[in-house]
């Protein structure tokens, strides 16, 4: 009986510490490297914040975004949440591009008509200055850097129901194919469960969320427990992965919420380092 009870304990107290330390805003840096570029870029990906507030006026966060010294900031969904008052999310929007110019495109909370519509959003987004790329695309220099940014519309439309994948494919289709351009082609795409048709176009980077980093870790043994449309133990539940010839970045995610606790899964601005490559 003892024994069970120090066995208990131990559990709670481990989880109690996974939940500790999933609190801080963590910059997890990756180091990438194209021969398309001449010059290093230095990308922050911001997604799944789902209006969660840090600090007064989202200070907290806006300091981490402006400690990771970024040329672009990058937001692949789910910013505003369908349920969350808007607060959290206007507060940053409203205060991201002047740290640098920012980049989005909708996640599946963002396309659930119940505080403010899909074209709202858009529309509210816009208004702070930030670029929407609904099956658009917008090619911008860094240091003589030429990086053409694309984005898709999260497919999800109508509540918790999936909407044909062929309607997906003819986003993409609307976006064209990435193969043959010269410039280095990034997609923002709210679900890296469907990386693989994302990859099909040629991306030389793809930048989701979503995941919420599988919301329960195990660090070394269990990268994710649960994430939606990938269901247990996800295959892509946060991280760098590879899709053809295409690189993916999935993001763990800034949403805390009280009864979805995070365990050993830090909230997290992934800054992307791209560096030249040598031809």
């Amino acid at each position: 009986m003892k024994l069970a009870l120090l066995f208990l304990g131990m559990a709670v107290l481990y989880l109690f510490i996974g939940w500790l330390v999933s609190f801080p805003i963590k910059l997890r840096t990756y180091s990438l490297s194209s021969s398309k570029l001449s010059s290093s870029v230095r990308i922050a990906v911001v997604s799944d914040l789902h209006s969660t507030i840090y600090g007064q006026n989202q200070q907290c966060l806006l300091h981490k975004l402006r400690q990771s010294q970024c040329d672009l900031i990058l937001m692949p969904g789910d910013i505003i949440d369908d349920i969350k008052p808007l607060k959290g999310a206007e507060q940053f929007l409203d205060q991201a591009p002047a740290i640098a110019p920012c980049y989005y495109c909708t996640g599946n909370h963002e396309n659930i008509d119940t505080l403010i519509s899909p074209e709202e959003v858009k529309k509210r987004v816009r208004q702070a200055g930030i670029t929407v790329l609904d099956s658009k695309k917008e090619t911008i220099k860094i240091r003589g850097t030429a990086l053409t940014i694309c984005g898709i519309d999260d497919p999800r439309q109508y509540a918790y129901v999936d909407r044909d994948r062929q309607e997906e494919i003819q986003l993409m289709k609307n976006l064209g194919d990435m193969k043959a351009s010269s410039e280095y082609t990034i997609l923002l795409a709210h679900r890296p469960e469907r990386a693989e048709i994302y990859a099909q176009f040629g991306f030389d980077l793809i930048v989701s969320g979503h995941a919420h980093g599988g919301q329960v870790r195990i660090p070394g043994l269990i990268n994710g427990l649960f994430a939606p449309r990938q269901g247990w133990f996800p295959k892509r539940a946060g991280g760098l992965y590879h899709e053809k010839n295409t690189e993916l970045i999935v993001s763990r995610g800034l949403c805390q919420r009280w009864y979805l606790p995070r365990i050993y899964n830090p909230v997290e601005i992934p800054i992307l380092e791209i560096h030249p490559l040598d031809k």
